[in-house]
């Protein structure tokens, strides 16, 4: 938190702790409604805490890691926890040790503080990317109760990576080198997605210490910046004894770069219909709209003046990656989640000036649909979201 505070002059501290609070009456309107929805389904909350990435996450923190990665009969590798960067289960076991909550609490806890802390440094960027105060709040707001935002309430590493890549980029955009390249390098041992925000470090400090601006910071912040995920890779490959332990582990779960063949094939065969559900499944329509509106967004973000280069470099390597990286189709919403902030800059500097009453209801609004999407996705849906 000091880190923050040095990023946050002191005018400025009321109105973030206000964008703090609107985040979190948006966000427990939407926890509601999931666990309304689940306890009328027949579910308890433990069930529901450890449904998908969230039992992989727990798993670790209660288990460790395996020792082996399983092989199928055809010589692939199985799925294997090995694949789920260590710096969350750390936590979660942490707090679970110096808390005695059970282990899914404590995972909730810490989602739901990182959060906290995501939601302080989207409005700090915000502001420092030209919006107003209105703009900042908007902002948090449509974060909040954006379809995919239960990852922010449950043990997945969303709200984590997010509180660190955001406020990674208030540094990068206040100049603080040695500050972004440390939250760089913790950002790295919590997602292997983290090497967007590396990347971007890496051409914006480039650039600086090349231009020899700031002296020797732009340098440390380059050095910092990818071990993390370097630190990442290489102690899961230790687990199983190969460095590429990780790279073997991901084989399973399609995280192979392809540049875009596999998501060009997915979106070819939903427009010509020919994946029958397509028609009437929601989860295809929101993954269209994901990969086409990011794409959009960055060219409108890229002709806007008022928006920090940085940020532009950075939702374009996010959509690269997106788009290059097959895995599971319905995880990409998901995925874009940390980055969504940024994206959402074009409606919130003119959503701010709506009537106050007209904001209320889309934020109340959009926080029981996000919470009866969780439902949907965390509840009934039979394949990983």
């Amino acid at each position: 938190m000091r880190v923050v505070s040095r990023l946050v002059s002191t005018p400025a501290r009321r109105e973030t702790a206000g964008a703090v609070a609107v985040h979190l009456a948006v966000s427990v309107i939407g926890f509601t409604v999931l666990l309304l929805i689940n306890r009328h389904l027949g579910h308890d909350v433990e069930w529901l805490l450890y449904r998908w990435d969230s039992g992989n996450y727990l798993r670790v923190a209660e288990r460790g890691y395996p020792s082996f990665i399983p092989y199928r009969p055809d010589g692939t590798p199985d799925y294997t926890r090995l694949a789920f960067f260590p710096l969350v289960p750390a936590l979660i076991r942490g707090v679970h040790v110096l808390t005695g909550l059970s282990f899914a609490h404590a995972g909730v806890l810490i989602s739901w503080c990182a959060a906290a802390v995501a939601a302080a440094g989207v409005y700090r960027l915000v502001r420092s990317a030209g919006g107003g105060t209105g703009a900042g709040y908007a902002c948090v707001a449509l974060w909040s109760c954006s379809p995919y935002a239960f990852a922010l309430w449950v043990p997945y590493s969303e709200a984590v990576f997010s509180a660190l890549l955001v406020w990674a980029l208030v540094a990068l955009v206040a100049g603080r080198w040695v500050t972004a390249g440390v939250l760089c390098l913790l950002a790295g041992a919590v997602r292997p997605t983290a090497v967007v925000l590396i990347a971007t470090l890496v051409l914006t400090a480039g650039w600086a210490a090349v231009r020899g601006r700031d002296g020797w910071r732009p340098w440390l912040a380059l050095v910092l910046a990818p071990l993390g995920l370097l630190g990442g890779w290489l102690y899961l490959g230790s687990r199983v004894g190969r460095w590429d332990g990780w790279f073997e582990a991901e084989r399973a779960w399609g995280q192979s770069f392809d540049f875009g063949s596999g998501t060009v094939r997915y979106m070819g065969e939903l427009l010509a219909y020919r994946d029958a559900p397509a028609a009437e499944d929601i989860r295809h329509a929101a993954v269209l709209a994901v990969v086409l509106l990011t794409a959009v967004a960055v060219l409108a973000l890229a002709l806007d003046r008022e928006v920090p280069r940085v940020l532009v470099v950075l939702v374009a390597g996010a959509w690269v990656l997106m788009m290059g990286t097959p895995s599971s189709h319905y995880s990409k919403p998901r995925f874009i989640l940390p980055f969504l902030p940024v994206l959402l800059l074009l409606v919130a500097r003119p959503l701010a000036r709506a009537p106050l009453g007209v904001r209320i209801c889309l934020y109340g609004g959009g926080a029981v649909v996000s919470g009866w999407y969780a439902a949907g996705l965390l509840v009934l849906f039979d394949g990983s979201p």
